[in-house]
């Protein structure tokens, strides 16, 4: 059995990170998020997976080719040569597949869920296909879908106003396919499984809903992300054997009286100066600089960011090679973009975004 998994797509929400790192590959605890979603494709048993590429296809097929420890567990990959939506990656995979019942899942979804009982609750019915539903706190913000007692989806209803809620249930981004699905796609052209095929499956009867009380969280905006990040850190999800919730490279340098407050990932070649603080569950990118004094607080540094002396970072993501000048402030949910630098004494909030390469002149910007 395998899985088709949906990675085509730009990771618009997760700008300017994902100008330069397609979002399959942003770090979780310094381990491609790809690398995650392998471990939960791989639990349930199945055989292999399709990568169904689009935008950045190169680095993601660069960082597979160089894994070694996959167990027989097969990776082939369709890239789009247009932008073909859900559905249209799903039949863009198709010579790759085998013919037999498959899992689909988007690119972005971290969760613990039981993936192995879902696909056995999928063989047990009637339906074509079987759709992942998860409970959120403010279903506002998503499409929502609602079941019957027989857990028969009866119909879909995109981000509703508060007065329209009517159930919690969300698309978890997680399907179970029987074959026959992929002839009720066209080919070559941009098709929605969720608008075109989904619809057309429930006014038949054959599709149904399994519901997941089990971890699950997209990582596909910065808030999401990092919350993702802390998550891992904690144990919460993705924990391995010889889990540490004090991960440093042996390789790091310490200097004087730094604090490490875990949990935390340092990675290997980073620099920590004398009196700084790294803690809140934050996790540092390989060859990441902290200068003397300075403080990461619940935010991801990726490979080479730097933070010199005396400035904070609280709540953010530092893009690669990015400086935070001398006793500047970015918090909030800001992100930094690869390369940007911001000079001395600025301070960035309530989620500012610096695309990569912009230089901010010292004490310049406040916000």
């Amino acid at each position: 059995m395998q899985a088709v998994v949906l990675v085509g797509g730009q990771g618009t929400r997760l700008r300017p990170v994902t100008y330069d790192i397609p979002k399959s590959l942003v770090p979780l605890r310094n381990r491609p998020f790809m690398g995650y979603m392998l471990d939960f494709l791989r639990s349930a048993g199945l055989d292999g997976a399709v990568l169904s590429l689009g935008y950045l296809p190169d680095p993601i097929q660069a960082y597979l080719c160089d894994k070694q420890d996959l167990g027989g567990f097969s990776v082939d990959y369709a890239v789009e040569n247009q932008a073909l939506g859900t559905a249209g990656g799903i039949k863009n995979a198709e010579k790759y597949l085998d013919g037999d019942t498959l899992v689909v899942v988007n690119g972005d979804v971290l969760t613990g869920m039981d993936l192995a009982r879902t696909i056995e609750v999928h063989r047990a019915s009637d339906a074509l296909a079987t759709i992942v539903l998860t409970s959120v706190e403010d279903p506002t913000a998503y499409g929502l879908v609602e079941v019957d007692h027989e857990m028969l989806v009866h119909r879909f209803i995109e981000k509703p106003a508060a007065d329209e809620v009517t159930t919690n249930l969300v698309n978890a981004g997680v399907y179970v396919l029987e074959p026959e699905v992929l002839s009720m796609i066209p080919p070559d052209r941009e098709v929605s499984i969720e608008r075109e095929v989904f619809p057309e499956l429930q006014e038949s009867g054959r599709l149904r809903a399994h519901i997941t009380s089990s971890y699950w969280r997209d990582i596909g905006t910065p808030r999401s992300y990092l919350a993702a990040s802390h998550d891992v850190l904690s144990g919460a999800v993705g924990a391995r054997e010889g889990f540490e919730y004090l991960d440093v490279d042996p390789s790091v340098e310490l200097g004087k009286n730094v604090r490490l407050l875990p949990p935390v990932s340092i990675a290997e070649g980073c620099t920590i100066s004398a009196l700084a603080t790294i803690g809140g569950r934050s996790s540092l990118g390989k060859g990441s600089v902290v200068g003397e004094g300075a403080v990461v607080e619940g935010s991801i540094l990726l490979d080479g960011a730097e933070v010199e002396a005396g400035a904070i970072v609280r709540g953010s993501v530092i893009g690669p090679r990015a400086r935070v000048g001398n006793n500047s402030i970015v918090r909030g949910l800001s992100v930094l973009g690869a390369g940007c630098v911001i000079g001395e004494g600025n301070v960035l909030d309530q989620g500012i975004r610096v695309n990569p390469g912009v230089v901010v002149s010292p004490r310049s910007l406040r916000f």
